[in-house]
């Protein structure tokens, strides 16, 4: 009987990386760029579709409130508040999964590409450490609250502060004028809820919005945190 073949050693189909050329490597790189540029468009659709959303929700119901000049109609403008909100929060779990894919690509351009490019030494002389200690345990690089307050100074803020404008307009114009303050924040129940605390609640939920952006826009600006989508943020420590 013939000899049965021998199985092959573990580890043997492994790739030994002291043998790897030099063009084998800028093959690798340039297949890893593209499926990191490939990620990070993705993610970016993904965002740009949740801020359609809220865009579309937003003028839908702003034409039905508008449309059928019936004051009773404002109840409708901060229920879109409350499902903007939570979009607000999808965009930012959206947001920070393309930082990742970002930041890994921006790691790839500037110490890889722009070296080639321009015969300078990469920004990050152990880039390729840290990119490999990412790739094998991968995390974000930016806390939530960051990036819930990038997303509303970018697209929100505009947002929210249309609808708060067209629920006053409302409140003030519909059914008829209204001829005193007291008018207005009456008019502002819903349901059992009577307008004082429909407004109470607006006013700190406005509050909240309007701290978060101070104080993201804060961190970015006035202080040494590096800047989204910085290869540095691969240092930092894992954000939940």
């Amino acid at each position: 009987m013939p000899d049965k073949e021998a199985a092959p050693a573990a580890g043997a189909d492994r790739i030994d990386m002291t043998t790897v050329t030099r063009n084998e490597f800028i093959s690798a790189m340039v297949h890893l760029y593209r499926g990191e540029l490939a990620e990070a468009s993705a993610w970016r659709t993904r965002i740009d579709t949740t801020s359609n959303w809220a865009v579309v929700l937003s003028v839908t119901a702003l034409s039905f409130v508008f449309g059928g000049g019936n004051g009773e109609r404002h109840v409708l403008i901060p229920i879109v508040i409350v499902f903007c909100t939570f979009l607000l929060m999808m965009e930012a779990r959206r947001y920070r999964f393309y930082d990742i894919w970002r930041t890994r690509a921006r790691t790839i351009e500037i110490n890889f590409y722009r070296p080639m490019l321009d015969g300078s030494q990469p920004v990050q002389p152990d880039w390729a450490s840290t990119l490999a200690h990412d790739l094998a345990w991968p995390h974000y690089h930016m806390p939530w609250w960051e990036a819930a307050g990038r997303r509303l100074r970018r697209n929100y803020q505009w947002i929210y502060a249309i609808l708060l404008a067209s629920w006053l307009v409302v409140l003030v114009a519909y059914p008829t004028p209204a001829t005193s303050l007291s008018e207005v924040v009456t008019r502002g129940a819903i349901g059992p809820a009577p307008g004082v605390l429909v407004f109470l609640g607006i006013t700190v939920f406005y509050g909240g919005l309007i701290a978060l952006g101070v104080y993201s826009y804060w961190q970015s600006r006035h202080t040494h945190r590096l800047p989204a989508g910085h290869p540095d943020r691969m240092r930092d420590e894992p954000h939940a």
